[in-house]
């Protein structure tokens, strides 16, 4: 049986908190660097944000969003033991303003409008421009989107970034709608 993969929420009211997940093949958490950058890069923007992370993984991106003030979570996750330990870990904190929904982050139901996007796809899929397509009418006037992607992924016309940078394998943009 494989070890289960162990996070910690940075800051926020769950600050120092750890998230307990499965460990599945393609699971590539958000590095604590990363989304400590992330997270600085929002700051001030959270509070209040109604958020929607489509391809959640580990759920540590929607779960430090809500610790640091997020209003609303919409977490959509495919694989259902990934989903059931972000539910899990929604109930077992006292979350009830957070959801964790099985399903493909490219067609599940979504309840925007969001002011903040997570977008993380598994790389290699070409899911990212699908997912960018999809989410744009359930943004609101102001949405961010954070996206984490391969090397040498290009953005599709329509988007401005704001803010860019990379660690390693992963890269990391903040874009808005053009």
């Amino acid at each position: 049986m494989a070890k289960p993969i162990n996070l910690r929420i940075i800051a926020g009211t769950h600050r120092g908190r750890r998230i307990q997940v499965p460990e599945r093949e393609g699971l590539r958490p958000t590095p604590s660097r990363v989304r400590e950058t992330l997270f600085n890069w929002l700051q001030g923007w959270i509070e209040g944000a109604r958020v929607l992370d489509a391809f959640a993984g580990s759920g540590a991106l929607g779960l430090e969003a809500l610790s640091r003030g997020a209003s609303h979570l919409d977490a959509i996750e495919q694989d259902p033991a990934l989903a059931q330990a972000l539910a899990n870990t929604l109930t077992e904190w006292g979350l009830g303003n957070g959801q964790a929904h099985r399903g493909s982050g490219l067609t599940a139901p979504l309840s925007g409008p969001y002011d903040l996007v997570f977008l993380d796809p598994p790389f290699g899929k070409g899911l990212l421009a699908p997912a960018l397509a999809r989410i744009r009418e359930h943004l609101s006037d102001d949405c961010l989107v954070a996206i984490e992607h391969e090397p040498n992924w290009a953005l599709p016309d329509g988007w401005t970034v704001l803010k860019a940078t990379k660690a390693g394998q992963e890269h990391l943009k903040l874009v808005e709608p053009a």
